[in-house]
Parts: C-alpha cells; sequence; structure tokens
C-alpha cells in the first residue's frame, strides 16, 4: 500500500482546492434562495405554533384549527409538501395515522398515482421549469418504471437548478399575503379554506426544506428522511421508494408555486392546484 500512495508524493493538489472553492461558490445561490423562502414563510409558522395551545383552550372552532394544524406537522415532518385545503375526513387520516408514509403511500396507490400525475402536469407548465424540463422528465420517467434511485437524484438536481434560478427572492410580493394571515391567527380569527391552503403550503414547505437542505455529518448515519446533502454528494445508500419520488415532485411543485404566488390571486389558490399531488 505504500509503494500505492508513493506515486503521489510531490504531486500539486493546488487545483483541487480551487476547484472545491469554485463549486461552493456555484451551490452558493440555492443555499441563499433556501433562505429567502423560508424567511418569507416563516411568520406565518411562527405565529401558528405561538398560538396553537391557545387555540386548544378558547373554543371548539379554534379546536377544530389545532387538529388541523396538527395534521399540517405531521405532513411537514414526513417531507411531504401540500397545498390544498384539507378536509375533515383527511385530516383525520393524517392525524390518526399509526405510519404516515403507509398512509401516504396507500393513498397513491388507491388512485393509481393520478394525482402526482396531475402535479407533473403543471410543474412543466412553469416559465422557470423550461430549461429543467429534459432532466425532469427523464426522472418522472425513471420513477414511472420503477427506478426511484434514480429518479430521486435527478430530482434533485432539478430542485438545485430551480433554487439557483429564484435567488433573486421572488417571494417578497408573497410578504403581505403572509402578514395578513399572520394577524388572523394572532388575533384567533377563524381562516378560510384558501388561507388554509396557503398555511398549509407555507408550513410544509418550510418543514421539508429544512430537514431536506440541512448539513448532515457523513461520518453519522444516513438521514431517515430524504437529505438533499447526501444526495447530491453520492453519500445516499438508502433505497428509494415511489413515495419518496412523490415528495421530490411535490417539492419541486412546492417551490415553483411559493415562487409564483405573487402573481396569483388569493382566492384562486386552491383552484389553482385543484387536487392535491
Amino acid at each position: 500500500m505504500s509503494d500505492y500512495f508513493s506515486s503521489w508524493q510531490g504531486f500539486d493538489f493546488a487545483w483541487l482546492s480551487e476547484t472545491i472553492s469554485q463549486m461552493q461558490e456555484v451551490i452558493r445561490p440555492a443555499i441563499e434562495a433556501i433562505y429567502n423562502i423560508q424567511s418569507t414563510l416563516k411568520p406565518i409558522v411562527e405565529a401558528v405554533e405561538q398560538h396553537n395551545q391557545e387555540f386548544a383552550e378558547i373554543g371548539q372552532a379554534l379546536l377544530h384549527f389545532s387538529r388541523r394544524y396538527s395534521a399540517i406537522m405531521v405532513m411537514g415532518e414526513a417531507q411531504f409538501v401540500f397545498w390544498d385545503y384539507m378536509t375533515d375526513e383527511y385530516v383525520d387520516v393524517i392525524v390518526d395515522a399509526g405510519n404516515i408514509n403507509k398512509t401516504l403511500r396507500d393513498e397513491m396507490l388507491r388512485d393509481r398515482f393520478s394525482k402526482v400525475k396531475g402535479t407533473v402536469d403543471k410543474t412543466i407548465s412553469f416559465p422557470v421549469m423550461q430549461k429543467h424540463k429534459r432532466l425532469y422528465l427523464q426522472s418522472v420517467e425513471a420513477f414511472y418504471n420503477g427506478n426511484s434511485d434514480l429518479a430521486v437524484t435527478g430530482f434533485t438536481s432539478v430542485f438545485d437548478g430551480l433554487l439557483a434560478d429564484t435567488s433573486g427572492n421572488p417571494t417578497s410580493s408573497l410578504k403581505p399575503r403572509v402578514e395578513m394571515i399572520k394577524q388572523k391567527i394572532e388575533n384567533a380569527e377563524l381562516l378560510d379554506q384558501d388561507e388554509y391552503a396557503m398555511v398549509t403550503l407555507a408550513t410544509t414547505l418550510q418543514m421539508t426544506l429544512d430537514s431536506f437542505s440541512t448539513n448532515s455529518d457523513f461520518k453519522g448515519k444516513e438521514p431517515k428522511g430524504l437529505n438533499r446533502h447526501w444526495i447530491a454528494h453520492g453519500r445516499s445508500t438508502r433505497k428509494k421508494t415511489k413515495l419518496d419520488c412523490i415528495k421530490m415532485v411535490n417539492l419541486i411543485y412546492g417551490l415553483l408555486l411559493v415562487g409564483h404566488l405573487e402573481s396569483v390571486k388569493a382566492h384562486s389558490l386552491s383552484c389553482e392546484n385543484g387536487e392535491s399531488a
């Protein structure tokens, strides 16, 4: 073994350090984009967390919100971005799920992936998606063919590309709407379906971004959930599933949706999304 390494002695590795620095500069816009999106959505998440306990104490109607918020938190912890209004029946399914991933997978199998197919179609309709369309559709095809590991890797690359494209913080126009919902929550006012949808999107997207984009020590165990750091650096060995692919499709669509909400009227949010993916 000493003979093997002796052949590298005296070799100049300065280029490697320079290359790593260049790579860090390339990914910097993506990291900044994550921070920008999270800072925009944070007021809703903080307001709901702060007042959730109060809601559980001041009346049946607000207790209803508390249970709905529990469902949203379960979805966020499962890295399942969701942007539609949840019916009471669906809230019960999510909150009472013994295994949320199994429940979500069963839901997808029950409708034969028709919802995620609809989300794929809506995703490729965004103008900003066009230059990533080829890789995205190849990843979708891999998902349909059961090649989930390959699909998740492709989706992660598309996600990174979209983050770089949105690094200019396109969500600034979303802040007034976020502030309006925050005020209603703080005043213990009931939200309408569109506002619930906005809270759901903001919370599940931020929670998913938190867990998906966090750095993780490669010397430790691989995170149970999807982690961009492990996938992008080729360190992930966990077998990916069809549900993992669906989570990535939802994450990409949620990112695009937040980036374009400033041009969408508040009352059209649920109509824009139709059924959930």
